[in-house]
């Protein structure tokens, strides 16, 4: 997941504002986001693999603001979500009430440890969800939770961006301000910076600072750090929780999974 663009220019010089704690707990960083992070490519990739796999009963961890959910159940599918964020699940509720599919999508604010055990066909974590779990622990209590919630054979599907091809040169001002409508109208630009890279055992820990710019002539920031963890890592954190390696890619497209690959992503399965 990237941060979300917002807001347009002003003739002034803005004002500046920092969102206090996770920008997904900020009501109108999540509505830019939601605008931004519909028809992406991860959506359609999900589905059919959902479908490849007939998987009627799908946990959606980090469940956002519930675009994917309320694309499955319009197919059928049971999905049910979890988000420790409310604002996200807030603008999930909403979605799945306007979509009428609430019989078919249950939503809680928490994490896969809410999930029944043995009560999903598959498992997904969708929007990078996976580079969340700054900390090796808590990436493995993930992992073993998904494990306690899939049906015996049920898969976990999950991406994340890789690092070997990450280049920071290109996350700068000059390389991703870009300006866009608002969903409250008028136009936004946004951009990004680096403000730190830390590297340890488990990969590297990059944190990014989003700069908006609003058409009322606020600059709103917010910072985010992300973890970005080598395939390598990723396999031995899977097999470590009980799981077997079926698949990997590195683009949405089935490519292989290759040095420059933008991303690595993953379907495990549980063992019957």
């Amino acid at each position: 997941m990237s941060f979300p663009g917002m807001a347009s220019g002003a003739d002034s010089e803005p004002s500046a504002s920092t969102t206090q704690g996770p920008w997904t707990e900020d009501p109108e960083f999540v509505r830019i986001y939601d605008l931004e992070n519909q028809g992406l490519e991860d959506v359609g990739f999900y589905l059919e693999l959902v479908r490849e796999l007939g998987a009627a009963r799908v946990a959606d961890v980090g469940c956002g603001t519930g675009v994917l959910a309320v694309e499955l159940a319009r197919r059928g599918v049971q999905v049910e979500g979890v988000d420790p964020a409310d604002a996200m699940l807030e603008v999930a509720r909403e979605r799945v009430a306007a979509a009428e599919v609430s019989s078919l999508v249950g939503l809680t604010q928490g994490t896969a440890a809410e999930l029944a055990s043995s009560s999903a066909d598959a498992a997904l974590m969708v929007g990078h969800v996976a580079q969340y779990f700054l900390q090796r622990a808590d990436w493995q209590h993930a992992l073993t939770e998904c494990f306690r919630a899939l049906v015996p054979g049920g898969r976990l599907a999950f991406e994340s961006q890789n690092p070997s091809a990450v280049d920071l040169e290109l996350w700068s001002e000059e390389n991703t301000r870009e300006t866009s409508p608002h969903p409250e109208g008028g136009e936004m630009t946004s951009w990004l910076e680096v403000t730190g890279v830390v590297t340890d055992d488990d990969g590297e820990l990059i944190t990014c600072r989003a700069h908006h710019l609003t058409a009322d002539g606020r600059h709103l920031t917010a910072e985010e750090t992300l973890r970005y963890r080598p395939w390598e890592i990723l396999e031995s954190s899977l097999r470590e929780a009980g799981f077997e390696v079926e698949s990997v890619w590195g683009d949405w497209d089935r490519s292989p999974l290759e040095e420059d690959s933008p991303e690595i992503i993953v379907v495990a399965r549980k063992p019957k």
